[in-house]
């Protein structure tokens, strides 16, 4: 597909008349967009990152280096435009779908001769990678879930930078000047890219095309406050063609301004609702049930929230500064899953009773309650197989009445394991 047809394609999204999908189904396979005559971006699908490429007179730079998944694509892509090796790389931060495709980098200049990429990143992607060689196997579950695949392995053996910097560095790369900041939002090692002559910003993942990735449940701590700032920093800088780190490139400053001061007003509403009924004293239950965002920012094509949620990044706040307990004296020191769902069965006259409620109220609608009462029910007799059917049909409406892909997943997998113990 030429580039006047994907840019239809973005129009039509950015005004939500079409679905990323459709996005995504023009670039597979690794489109290039052309930012100037020696800037390019590689895209290879909305769930993998951007890769930003710049000619520079002593070679190449790219800021990321595409996923497992598509990272040999994104290279092909940059090779078709320009076969010079790559003198720098920058990591827009840890996360393994931005820096596993360094390993190629390195391999191609094994092959050719020549030195291998010199790699930056801000200092706490060490940290994280490290994190990642401890934790090997529980990413693997981590990730399994998130994602919804059976049989996903975490990778290891993470190519580290050799380079760091704390909170600003410019480089000056073979005739251009490249400025990066230190911010955090999805991530603690996050950078953006400015550069300053081109007004291009390579945003990394605090520009996503979604709600921002604030409160990912089954992630360490992210930083919504943090965030906001970073996007009015970014706002600042007005832009003339914006990067993100995922879905298509904003080759439009007034369009650029827009969505930076939308992703940080949204966040700053999150936090100052939920900060105030922290300091007024409100529980997290209450809390969750009583913030929300803003509808009028929330129906916006780039905000809408298909992979995270706001509950989860109010959830987020509360660990940033309340710490894990929620207020509720009986989760400090709380009975165990099998004793708690145990005595709520013989309360309700027996396992089948309150599995029959729950699935009495999923028709309903009242999927959030069915879901508690059907957990009470698996606690207290995990085997039972009509205990694990209306578990099936309860994770099934949740699914369906779940946004966020998080959500969806990590209910899909429950769903599937119910499904199989149903009739095994």
């Amino acid at each position: 597909m030429d580039t006047r047809q994907i840019d239809a394609i973005v129009d039509r999204v950015w005004n939500g008349e079409s679905p990323m999908e459709e996005w995504t189904a023009a670039v597979s396979g690794g489109s290039i967009k052309q930012v100037s005559s020696d800037v390019i971006v590689v895209s290879t699908g909305y769930l993998f990152g951007n890769v930003t490429v710049i000619r520079t007179e002593a070679g190449l730079v790219m800021i990321d280096t595409g996923s497992r998944e598509t990272a040999q694509e994104t290279l092909t892509a940059v090779r078709s435009w320009d076969k010079s090796p790559v003198h720098t790389v920058i990591y827009t931060h840890g996360h393994i779908d931005h820096t596993w495709g360094a390993r190629l980098l390195d391999r191609e200049a094994d092959d050719n001769g020549v030195p291998r990429p010199r790699i930056i990143a801000h200092r706490n992607v060490l940290h994280r990678f490290q994190r990642y060689d401890e934790t090997q196997d529980l990413n693997t579950i981590i990730m399994g879930r998130q994602f919804n695949q059976a049989g996903y392995t975490f990778p290891g053996e993470h190519r580290r930078p050799d380079e760091v910097y704390d909170e600003e560095l410019t480089l000056t790369i073979g005739g251009v000047r490249l400025q990066l900041r230190h911010g955090r939002g999805e991530t603690d090692d996050a950078t953006f890219v400015w550069l300053p002559e081109k007004k291009v910003l390579v945003s990394g993942d605090f520009v996503i095309w979604v709600f921002p990735n604030a409160g990912n449940p089954r992630k360490v701590q992210r930083f919504a406050n943090d965030w906001a700032g970073v996007l009015r920093q970014m706002h600042g800088l007005a832009p003339a063609v914006l990067v993100p780190g995922h879905g298509p490139v904003i080759a439009d400053a007034r369009r650029a301004a827009q969505l930076l001061d939308d992703g940080a007003s949204v966040l700053e509403s999150l936090v100052k609702q939920t900060l105030d009924m922290m300091n007024e004293g409100h529980s997290l239950n209450t809390i969750l049930h009583r913030v929300k965002p803003p509808a009028e920012l929330l129906a916006k094509p780039y905000l809408l929230p298909k992979y995270d949620d706001p509950e989860f990044v109010v959830r987020g706040l509360w660990h940033l500064y309340a710490g894990w307990f929620d207020a509720n004296p009986a989760h400090l020191k709380p009975a165990s899953d099998l004793e708690l769902g145990t005595e709520i069965a013989n309360l309700a006259g027996g396992v089948a009773t309150l599995a029959g409620r729950a699935e009495t109220l999923c028709r309903q609608g009242q999927t959030r309650l069915a879901a508690s009462l059907i957990e009470f029910a698996v606690a207290a007799a995990p085997d039972d197989k009509e205990v694990h059917r209306v578990r099936t049909a309860v994770y099934a409406a949740c699914v369906e009445a779940e946004t966020s892909l998080i959500g969806k997943a990590i209910m899909a997998v429950t769903l599937r394991e119910s499904g199989n113990r149903s009739t095994n």
